[in-house]
């Protein structure tokens, strides 16, 4: 079996040119940052009772890792 490792000769014609292919978390960690989405979630969410102690500590952070 052969591998072939050439370049593709497509051409990537984006319609905004802050659009980015491969940007990861960054975009989507900012949005949800700009919308106030920890700060809702600090005020909203509230855990009366946990199995773990530690589980309901820091709803904004855990709901945030789960959006990202």
């Amino acid at each position: 079996m052969k591998l072939h490792h050439v370049w593709s000769k497509a051409t990537p014609i984006f319609d905004d040119e802050n659009l980015i292919s491969c940007a990861g978390l960054v975009p989507v960690v900012s949005l949800a940052e700009q919308t106030g989405l920890s700060e809702l979630v600090a005020e909203k969410v509230r855990f009366k009772t946990c199995r773990v102690k530690s589980a309901g500590s820091n709803p904004a952070g855990k709901v945030g890792s789960i959006v990202a």
